[in-house]
């Protein structure tokens, strides 16, 4: 009996000891789901009551105004006329303009800007065109005008002039002649061209010009200056001073070293390009009697390379004594040259032959008038 009753009695104990761990349980789910509970209610009033940032606000004006001037607008600027034209160098191009239009192909009244362009020389242009629309967002089309050559336009004429020799009046040369000219009459004729804004263009844009590429302003002028620097002495402080670029037409074999011609290949204003180098002498039967028609075509070229070397350009060549032929042009186009000029007077037009131009001849007894005359 007793020990049936510490059976029971065991039995009892149990059972409270299970429902005491069952409860606990629950007591400790309880607890967490309200913990979950808890934070989640928090966190939401959190957010909800937490004054906005400046992302909740939009952004900054600079953030503002850079979303405004990237992606897509509302707005296009379209074109009037067509989007590809052709025109020749020197015709008149008349710009059809532009409109800008909404998303739904209204037409609006924002103005378009054409930026500024220049067709004065031959190939593709894109002409820009530019608007701005109500949320400050800038747009932008293009148009592209193809000029053309041509050679017909009616150009001015460009005078490639030939000087020779500068010289001081307080030391007059024995040999003078109408070669030589005063260094004050020279800057008189230097301080016009500055003060009346002459173009000087470079050989390139010469020959441009002779092949109806280029247009180039009504006051062009090339200056030249025959037999080499050591003649112009003089001049080249007034080439600095009135900013005036000049070419020097080098006889190459007066200079036992290319780097004699250094001071003066380094000038600014000072181009030195080929006079030949050892073909300023006589010797042949054409013209004047220069060597250079009577050479073969090797030995001219051997010779045109090596003042190419020591000049340090090969844009532009003269002719010695002005003698030259057909077979002279081939030869001096073969060395590379883009223009030869001859002593032969007049100005240069375009559809002119690049190897045989013509120049004003400058004379030193020829007044500030007569210069000005000669050269418009």
């Amino acid at each position: 009996m007793q020990t049936s009753g510490r059976r029971q009695r065991h039995r009892r104990r149990s059972r409270r000891l299970r429902r005491r761990r069952r409860l606990f349980g629950i007591v400790v789910v309880l607890i967490l789901a309200a913990g979950m509970a808890g934070i989640f209610l928090w966190k939401r009033s959190h957010t909800a009551g937490s004054p906005p940032t400046s992302e909740n606000k939009g952004g900054s004006k600079d953030t503002k105004k850079k979303d405004a001037q990237s992606g897509t607008s509302d707005y296009t600027i379209e074109l009037q006329g067509d989007s590809e034209v052709t025109v020749r160098l020197g015709d008149p191009y008349e710009d059809a303009g532009a409109v800008v239009k909404d998303r739904q192909g209204n037409r609006t009244d924002i103005s378009v800007s054409l930026e500024e362009y220049d067709l004065n020389t031959a190939g593709e242009h894109q002409l820009v065109y530019k608007a701005t629309d109500p949320k400050g967002k800038e747009i932008s089309a293009q148009r592209t005008v193809t000029v053309t050559p041509n050679k017909e336009y009616g150009a001015k004429g460009l005078p490639i002039c030939m000087y020779h020799y500068v010289y001081d009046a307080n030391s007059v040369p024995e040999n003078l002649n109408s070669n030589y000219i005063e260094v004050g009459t020279l800057e008189e004729e230097l301080k016009y061209l500055h003060e009346n804004d002459y173009y000087f263009p470079t050989w390139k844009e010469v020959r441009e010009y002779l092949d109806g590429e280029r247009i180039l302003p009504d006051k062009s002028i090339v200056l030249s200056f025959d037999d080499g620097p050591l003649y112009i002495e003089l001049a080249i402080p007034l080439f600095e001073k009135y900013q005036t670029p000049a070419t020097s037409f080098v006889i190459t074999s007066y200079y036992n070293d290319k780097s004699m011609l250094d001071p003066y290949r380094n000038n600014q204003y000072l181009t030195l390009e080929s006079h030949t180098d050892n073909m300023h002498r006589g010797g042949g039967t054409y013209g004047h009697g220069g060597i250079f028609p009577a050479l073969s075509k090797e030995e001219a070229l051997a010779d045109l390379k090596k003042s190419i070397e020591y000049c340090g350009n090969g844009d532009a060549l003269a002719y010695p004594f002005g003698d030259y032929t057909a077979e002279c042009e081939q030869t001096v186009e073969e060395a590379g040259f883009l223009c030869a000029v001859t002593t032969e007077p007049g100005k240069c037009y375009p559809g002119d032959d690049p190897y045989a131009l013509t120049r004003v001849r400058m004379l030193g007894s020829q007044s500030l008038d007569q210069f000005i005359s000669e050269i418009n």
